[in-house]
């Protein structure tokens, strides 16, 4: 076997199997015309290898010319399948340019067929033989016809479509187009040195144009091949991340279901989108129902306002909160809290949150409050009944003392001649008698003052955070809404913690009473913390019933302005913010309402 045999047939092997590749690629996928393309040009490189073997061995002209217009036919699908190859992969040849191509070789085609012999000799003068890789292989000798510069020229078109493609290509930023259309343009004109000299017999070789489609075809089929293997990569990537979807959506979904209250998704113009089944049990409509419904329904038409512009806030700033009641389907009116925060799903806003039912724990709430307040008022009623025990414990033997000297010196007196001995002994019982009752009651004021407030570093939104968390029943018992304003970087202060949290649960507590007669919706109360010199001022201002008219008698002890206050809160808070070095004041609020302002020293050495 020689080498033009080898060669010829591993060309033509070569091409049939990347046709037979990419021709199954085509038929899986019908989509891929590029692969069609690519099948149709490697089948005809295939046949178009025959044909050269064909020619190289031909013994008459007249065989010659029919393996040449099998050759030629040939060319004229490769060209062909070449154009379209170009527009489907790539996308950046020129539609017109390709159809100026196909037209003229489908041209060239026919006038093969209508000249005689072809379109390339005008006629064939002898065959002849020479040595090629070996072997002595057949070559034509004849008259070039004129006509053939049409074939010429379908190539010197193909390949400026080529090269426009590329360009056009590279300036997209399709790299691919750079590997493919320069080995497309090289190998065409390759193919157009070699054949035209050929022809016009400058070179005596037989037509190797096989060869240099088999190049353009390698070429392609490895480009080819490297998009599958991408294809593949890409289709076990997006398997996998459709498991994590698939696993991620598992996850959702049970939360979904494992939430307490009721959690929603609503579109912008209102659909619920999706829901859990809470969802359904709370309102009391079925799956079919919920799903030609819109959040509005769920409500009242007074509220809607309310709902519009909190759905407003929430798809403009991202989250928001309201307190509504919920409308069920059997007309029951139940409070809840709904939260919201915007999401993007599939590039359109939403709102996604949850419904928590108020009416129990609001109840609950309240029931605790009124127990606390019950059992305050007993501990204070068992502290002053303890109180008045001891005191009268404790004072009960110098009173008695004193009353039994001064009925002893009034015996004394009504006699004619009183003893003046004995009468000083009495009295002087009565002084050590009267002495001893002052130490008692100084005793029991040192014991229910603190005297000096044990120190310690704290954050001053520390405190107002547990005044606030402590003071947070009497706040919903009372619907008030609370507004913190604090200064940034505050610096820390000297105080004791306890009695500073109990002023200000003290002045909350107070603030929520002051508004008791203020329309729920206005029942602000606002808590500001600022540094002032070398002091840090906190503020309470409530929208109440405000100040009398003399509001320093508020501080003063047993003066009360609520019909079962003991007027001894204020006297005591003031006294508190004394011990460490402050001062505790109230003014008039502009509109409405009051605001208590006290202030506590930064430096320790102060308080």
């Amino acid at each position: 076997m020689n080498w033009v045999t080898i060669i010829w047939s591993m060309v033509a092997s070569a091409s049939l199997t990347l046709a037979g590749i990419h021709g199954l690629v085509w038929y899986r996928q019908r989509s891929a015309l590029a692969s069609l393309m690519f099948c149709l040009m490697a089948t005809a490189t295939a046949g178009m290898a025959a044909c050269e073997l064909w020619m190289m061995s031909v013994q008459t002209t007249l065989e010659y010319n029919y393996a040449l217009q099998c050759f030629n036919v040939l060319r004229w699908m490769i060209t062909l399948s070449m154009v379209g190859f170009v527009h489907f992969y790539l996308g950046t040849g020129r539609k017109w340019l390709a159809l100026s191509v196909c037209g003229l070789r489908t041209f060239g085609l026919l006038l093969n067929f209508t000249l005689t012999p072809n379109i390339y000799y005008s006629s064939i003068t002898e065959l002849r033989k020479i040595m090629f890789l070996g072997k002595s292989v057949t070559i034509v000798e004849g008259t070039p016809n004129p006509l053939m510069f049409v074939g010429q020229l379908s190539l010197i078109l193909l390949a400026v479509y080529l090269v426009d493609a590329t360009m056009r290509g590279h300036r997209l930023g399709i790299h691919r187009s750079l590997i493919v259309g320069i080995s497309m343009i090289v190998f065409v004109m390759a193919l157009s040195l070699q054949t035209f000299f050929v022809l016009w017999e400058s070179m005596d070789t037989p037509i190797i144009a096989s060869l240099f489609f088999m190049g353009i075809v390698a070429t392609m089929g490895l480009e080819l091949s490297n998009d599958m293997v991408r294809a593949a990569i890409l289709a076990s990537n997006l398997q996998n991340r459709e498991y994590e979807l698939h696993r991620e959506r598992q996850l959702t979904d049970a939360i979904f279901e494992s939430a307490p209250g009721m959690l929603y998704l609503h579109a912008r113009e209102g659909q619920i989108v999706r829901w859990n089944s809470q969802h359904e049990k709370i309102t009391g409509y079925s799956n079919e129902e919920t799903k030609l419904m819109k959040a509005e329904n769920l409500f009242r038409p007074e509220d809607l306002t309310k709902l519009n512009r909190s759905w407003d806030r929430a798809f403009s700033k991202g989250s928001d909160e309201i307190v509504v009641d919920l409308i069920r389907k059997d007309g029951h009116a139940i409070r809840h809290l709904f939260t919201m925060v915007r999401v993007e799903v599939r590039g359109k806003p939403h709102l996604v949150g949850i419904g928590v039912d108020l009416s129990s724990q609001r109840a609950l709430a309240i029931e605790t409050a009124q127990h606390n307040e019950e059992m305050a008022q007993l501990a204070q009623m068992a502290s002053m009944s303890e109180l008045s025990s001891s005191i009268a414990h404790e004072l009960n033997q110098p009173l008695t003392i004193i009353l039994s000297n001064a009925q002893a010196a009034q015996r004394l007196l009504a006699r004619e001649k009183p003893d003046i001995k004995e009468l000083r002994e009495i009295l002087d019982d009565i002084v050590s008698a009267d002495i001893r009752a002052a130490d008692v009651i100084k005793k029991l004021r040192t014991i229910l003052s603190r005297g000096v407030p044990a120190l310690e570093q704290v954050e001053p939104m520390d405190l107002f955070d547990k005044a606030i968390s402590l003071a947070q029943a009497d706040v919903d018992a009372s619907g008030v809404f609370i507004i913190k304003k604090t200064a940034s970087n505050l610096p820390k202060l000297y105080a004791d913690r306890i009695p500073v949290e109990q002023v200000l649960i003290n002045l909350i507590k107070n603030a929520c009473d002051a508004m008791q007669d203020t329309d729920p919706p206005s029942r602000h109360l606002s808590l500001s913390c600022k540094q002032d010199s070398g002091f840090i001022q906190f503020s309470v201002q409530d929208n109440g019933c405000g100040l009398p008219e003399n509001p320093e008698r508020i501080f003063d002890a047993f003066h009360s302005t609520k019909p079962s206050g003991l007027g001894l809160g204020l006297a005591i808070s003031r006294t508190i913010i004394r011990a460490h070095g402050g001062q505790l004041w109230a003014e008039s609020a502009k509109n409405r309402g009051a605001i208590f302002h006290f202030n506590l020293p930064l430096d320790a050495s102060n308080s």
